[in-house]
């Protein structure tokens, strides 16, 4: 097993050495890339973590939230109340572990989209929660890549978490 992982760690750092990332104008690095990724993934760990400050150090002065169970729009105090009480529903049902998949990202100059899957685990047990579509932007900062919208529309009947 670990030779395996071995190889396909070896196969990406072939496949991506060279790599850019073709833009609507110009060219980027893989480094845009995958600070985008981290953010990405920092914003759904902190989530799961209940780090609502790492969470809001994700983000840069605008802060515009779409989904079912709460909107805000240039409303970061709106936002963060919101996601504390979103966090404390998600842990009565035992927590979460949210997974990225399937990420697509863009990138015109400092503003970039990214577009991809979340799947929603149950923390304790692993079972399924369900999954969404996850459809971000991002604008290049001096701190680096920040949120400036996300918006998560879930693939199935989530009533019962509203």
């Amino acid at each position: 097993m670990f030779l395996n992982f071995s190889i396909f760690l070896l196969l990406l750092e072939c496949y991506t050495s060279n790599l850019t990332f073709t833009l609507l104008k110009g060219k980027s690095t893989r480094n845009d890339y995958q600070s985008i990724m981290i953010a990405e993934s920092l914003a759904e760990q902190s989530f799961d973590n209940g780090d609502f400050d790492q969470h809001m150090s994700l983000w840069g002065n605008e802060v515009t939230f779409e989904s079912p169970f709460g909107s805000f729009e240039n409303d970061s105090d709106g936002y963060l109340g919101w996601l504390k009480g979103f966090y404390n529903q998600t842990q009565a049902m035992d927590g979460t572990r949210h997974l990225i998949m399937n990420p697509v990202i863009t990138i015109n100059g400092n503003e970039a989209q990214f577009v991809g899957y979340l799947q929603i685990l149950n923390k304790k047990d692993g079972s399924f929660m369900g999954t969404s579509v996850m459809n971000d932007r991002f604008k290049k900062t001096t701190d680096g890549w920040k949120f400036t919208y996300r918006s998560v529309a879930p693939d199935q009947d989530m009533t019962s978490l509203q």
